[in-house]
C-alpha cells in the first residue's frame, strides 16, 4: 500500500487575517476535507486563538536552521518572503523532500542584488522543486532571476471561502442594514509607498465624502489589516467628523475575516498604491461583487479599473459600476479552479 505523504504549511495562519495567512487556513482546509496529512508551521503561533493546532515559530531563519536536522515532512511548501528562508529550506532536498515556494509578492524584492544574492538565489532555484507565482508580473520578475520557466507555474492564490454562514459583530451588521449601498475596502493605516497612502485609505476617507453628501442611502467600511500610524486613523476620523460624515463611514479594527461583507457589499474597492495579486478582489468576483481597482498592476478581468491616485477618476469608476453592474458569473468560474492546479502540484 501507497504511503500517504505529509506537507508541512510553513508560514503564518490567522489570526491575524491577512492574504497569506487567510490562503493558508483554506489550504489546509482543502488537505483536511481530501483526507490529506499536514502541519501548520507559524510564525504567528503566539497570536490567538486558533482554529487549528500550528507549531510556533519564534526567529524564522534560525528555526529553519532547526528545522533542517529534525524529521521532516515529505512535502515542504513555503510560503515565506525571504530568500534566506527559500535557501535554507530548499536544503531539505538533500533530504530527499519535495520543496515548493508560492511567491505571493517581491514588492520588497531590489533590483539590484551582489553576488552572494545572487548565487544564494541560484542554489536555491537549483535545489526547489517548484515555484507558484501568483501572477504573471512575479514570474516575470522570477525569470529575470534566473528561475528556470520549467519550474515556475502561474496559479493565483485564491481558494473559494466556506460555504458556512459566518455571524457578523451586531454593530458591523448594523451599519450594513442602515446603508443599502455599501462600498467596503480593507488594508493598513499608516503604510506609505513613495511618499502616498499605499492602501488608499485616503481615497476611501475622501470617496466617502462625496458619495455621503449624493446618496442618503451610502455607507463605507473598511477593514483595517494593521495599524502603522495611529495618528493617520485619529486624523481620518477627525476630516469624516469635520464633513459630518463619520456616521456613514465605519472603521472595523476588529480582526475578522472579510469574505462575508464583502459578499454583501454593492461594491468592493481597491485603491492601491502598489500591489500584488490581491485575493480580496478575486474574492469579489468569485462572490458576484462588483469590484473598482486602480491600475498600478495587472487585474484579474472582471474588474473596472481607475488611474492610481485619482480621485475623481475613482469616484466615476464606482459610479458607473453601481449604476451598471455587470455579470460576473464566468469570473467566479475562473477563480474556483485555481484551488485544483494547486493541488496537482502538492500531490
Amino acid at each position: 500500500m501507497k504511503k500517504q505523504r505529509s506537507i508541512a504549511e510553513i508560514g503564518v495562519y490567522p489570526p491575524p487575517y491577512g492574504g497569506i495567512s487567510v490562503h493558508i487556513e483554506r489550504l489546509c482546509d482543502t488537505l483536511e476535507d481530501r483526507g490529506i496529512d499536514y502541519r501548520i508551521y507559524d510564525e504567528n503561533g503566539d497570536q490567538g486563538l486558533k482554529k487549528k493546532q500550528v507549531v510556533p515559530i519564534a526567529g524564522v531563519e534560525s528555526w529553519c536552521r532547526s528545522y533542517l536536522f529534525q524529521k521532516n515532512e515529505d512535502i515542504i511548501h513555503n510560503h515565506f518572503l525571504r530568500w534566506q528562508v527559500r535557501f535554507l529550506l530548499s536544503l531539505l532536498r538533500l533530504k530527499g523532500k519535495k520543496v515548493i515556494h508560492t511567491i505571493h509578492s517581491m514588492r520588497n524584492d531590489g533590483d539590484q542584488f551582489g553576488f552572494v544574492y545572487r548565487l544564494l538565489i541560484k542554489v536555491t532555484a537549483a535545489l526547489s522543486h517548484h515555484f507558484v507565482a501568483v501572477s504573471e508580473e512575479v514570474e516575470q520578475k522570477l525569470l529575470s532571476l534566473g528561475i528556470p520557466s520549467n519550474k515556475i507555474s502561474v496559479i493565483p492564490a485564491f481558494i473559494p471561502p466556506p460555504e458556512e454562514e459566518v455571524e457578523l459583530p451586531d454593530y458591523v451588521r448594523d451599519f450594513v442594514d442602515q446603508n443599502p449601498t455599501l462600498i467596503v475596502a480593507n488594508g493598513g493605516i499608516g503604510n506609505y509607498y513613495q511618499g502616498v497612502d499605499l492602501y488608499g485609505a485616503d481615497l476611501c476617507v475622501d470617496l466617502c465624502i462625496e458619495l455621503a453628501k449624493e446618496n442618503p442611502n451610502f455607507g463605507f467600511v473598511y477593514a483595517i489589516t494593521h495599524i502603522v500610524d495611529s495618528g493617520a486613523l485619529d486624523t481620518f476620523r477627525d476630516k469624516l467628523s469635520e464633513h459630518g460624515v463619520q456616521d456613514r463611514f465605519l472603521f472595523i479594527e476588529e480582526k475578522m475575516p472579510l469574505y462575508p461583507l464583502i459578499g454583501l457589499a454593492s461594491l468592493f474597492v481597491r485603491p492601491t498604491a502598489s500591489d500584488g495579486d490581491a485575493i480580496s478582489i478575486r474574492e469579489a468576483l468569485y462572490l458576484g461583487t462588483p469590484v473598482v481597482t486602480s491600475d498600478v498592476v495587472r487585474r484579474p478581468e472582471g474588474v473596472r479599473l481607475f488611474e492610481t491616485r485619482n480621485l475623481e477618476a475613482f469616484k466615476q469608476a464606482c459610479l458607473a459600476e453601481l449604476e451598471s453592474p455587470r455579470d460576473l458569473g464566468p469570473y467566479r468560474e475562473q477563480q474556483g479552479r485555481y484551488v485544483e492546479e494547486l493541488m496537482e502540484l502538492l500531490r
